[in-house]
């Protein structure tokens, strides 16, 4: 599981390219990223938007639960 957090959303960090990827928008809120490909062949989709980092654990909950009971052997986050 790869995440990556920065606080400019030129993509500097290469949050577009983690499993789970968080961009700042402004203090303490980001944009959430999921699905990027490691190799750089896959960039992330936007998953949440203007999420407060203290809801951040809540909202990715349900996704990490249906990942981790789906998912196929040696399945990346972003592949699934």
């Amino acid at each position: 599981l790869t995440v990556r957090m920065t606080g400019c959303p030129n993509g500097g960090a290469r949050p577009y390219n983690a499993d789970i990827g968080f961009v700042g928008r402004r203090p303490g809120v980001y944009h959430v990223f999921v699905g990027g490909g490691l190799r750089g062949d896959r960039l992330s989709d936007l998953f949440l938007a203007d999420v407060k980092v203290e809801q951040i654990a809540e909202q990715l909950r349900p996704l990490l639960l249906r990942y981790a009971a789906e998912r196929e052997a040696d399945e990346s986050v972003g592949d699934y």
